[in-house]
């Protein structure tokens, strides 16, 4: 299939040149872009040809962390207001009633609104395997493949739990934490089979795999190393958090007699192959380990204030040469899956007065560079070079948002720079992934949206009071 977008108001390329184009056009032959300029448009034929009068074209937006099956979970009025460790006591109680379906659901929620708000690649990190259900990432490569997105899911784990919780979960018996933990050799075997089913190392792929721990392990370095070879030999990634406790960096020391980046570091986790999320808690010591390593770091702003974490110096990170990226993070812990919005948030937190002590006005994140955060940069984080721009020999991965309207009205001067300070609703226009129409006129075009959100409520209500059942007995 051939296709020919034109009379584009402007087309943002993001290519080493940052080349844009007024009234430009984009030609995309099968999977490929093979085409990208202004002018004349007479000499190109395709199958479709799509009007972007007053609309911007850019690459999709990639989206480099995420936990789809909170989604089912958004909102939760006991957890609207409490720090990191209450939030995940209450919520482990609900997420043991996770199933396939709630997976299949959850994403099918988490990716439809990615797509609709410009993200056209996504990571997913899931860590929850409930009642040894060892396989439930296969239900998201499954909703991916329905959705039409390019997904790379990490199979995640979890060795221990955060902090005491595991104690105390067992004490109050809300929840058995046997049921959520995995041993090394369920972890190991689980994802070379993950590796197996799901990972494409080929350019333009539409499904790839990595793996992580939830939390790093301090106490399993065996699992760590392991984790990281097994991914090495399948040309994969490693995800993991961090964004150390108190709890954390004293366990850290008293084990290994470093902070919790230099274990990581001595565990050979700090490549290119390797992102952090989070990164709420580094130091100038942290940030000169991350710039001689090349680990690359995910930000999720939204969750940071959602949390009470610390705001990640980001612009510190960037100023030394760390590759960054954005990521919406979990559906409980943002509650929101817009990509656009989570751009707009990331320009802006930084420039809240004593967030960074000695940030300059002139050193503020401006919409280019979040935006090249969330195209070249996710794909850098994701060891793509065949998608994150519109240029010649890339794959078709290209949005429309329309501009035309009132939300944007008197704020075009800076077209681009509208889409993250002006507007009301981040919904695109169109998508196109692979070549493929994926939201066309502000609609999924493979699914009906009205169909998914009624059974995700429906799932929702049914965790949510399975727990409360179980909390009262």
């Amino acid at each position: 299939m051939s296709i020919l977008i034109r009379n584009a108001y402007r087309i943002y390329t993001f290519d080493d040149s940052n080349r844009e184009f007024e009234k430009g056009y984009v030609y995309v032959d099968g999977k490929v872009i093979s085409a990208v300029g202004s002018g004349d448009t007479g000499h190109l034929k395709a199958d479709e040809v799509v009007d972007a009068s007053g609309k911007l074209v850019l690459p999709g937006l990639i989206n480099v962390h995420h936990h789809f099956y909170q989604n089912l979970t958004r909102n939760v009025p006991a957890v609207q207001k409490c720090d990191l460790l209450t939030w995940l006591r209450y919520l482990y109680a609900v997420w043991t009633g996770i199933d396939e379906e709630a997976i299949y659901y959850g994403a099918l929620v988490a990716m439809g609104e990615l797509l609709l708000t410009g993200c056209t690649t996504t990571t997913d990190f899931l860590y929850l395997f409930p009642k040894g259900q060892r396989n439930l990432i296969d239900y998201e490569f499954k909703a991916a493949a329905e959705l039409g997105i390019r997904f790379h899911g990490f199979r995640g784990c979890m060795p221990t739990m955060e902090g005491n919780l595991a104690q105390e979960l067992a004490q109050d018996q809300s929840v058995d934490p046997s049921q959520l933990i995995e041993s090394e050799d369920q972890i190991l075997a689980a994802c070379e089979e993950a590796f197996n089913r799901h990972h494409d190392p080929k350019a333009f792929a539409m499904n790839r795999v990595g793996v992580g721990p939830t939390a790093v392990t301090y106490d399993r370095t065996s699992l760590m190393k392991d984790l990281k070879k097994l991914s090495s030999d399948r040309d994969g990634l490693c995800q993991t958090h961090l964004h150390p406790r108190l709890d954390e960096i004293e366990i850290c020391e008293r084990l290994h007699h470093c902070t919790p980046l230099e274990f990581l570091e001595g565990m050979g986790w700090l490549d290119g192959q390797t992102s952090i999320a989070h990164a709420t808690r580094h130091t100038a010591r942290d940030i000169e380990i991350l710039t001689r390593n090349g680990a690359r770091v995910t930000h999720s702003p939204s969750c940071h204030m959602r949390l009470g974490y610390p705001v990640a110096p980001v612009p510190e990170m960037l100023s030394r040469g760390i590759v960054v990226g954005i990521g919406v993070d979990g559906g409980a812990s943002n509650d929101s899956g817009d990509m656009l919005g989570e751009l707009r948030t990331a320009m802006m937190v930084h420039r809240i007065n004593g967030v960074h002590k000695d940030l300059e006005i002139k050193d503020w994140l401006r919409p280019q560079d979040v935006f090249h955060m969330a195209t070249k940069n996710g794909a850098r984080i994701l060891n793509r070079n065949d998608i994150g721009s519109l240029e010649v020999g890339k794959g078709a991965d290209i949005i429309l948002i329309d501009i035309s309207g009132i939300p944007y009205a008197g704020g075009l001067h800076d077209p681009l720079g509208a889409l993250v300070y002006c507007g009301c609703n981040h919904i695109i226009d169109t998508s196109i992934i692979n070549g493929q129409f994926v939201v066309r006129n502000g609609r999924l075009a493979r699914t009906s949206q009205e169909s998914i959100a009624s059974k995700a409520n429906e799932i929702s209500s049914r965790l949510l009071s399975k727990a409360s059942r179980k909390a009262s007995q």
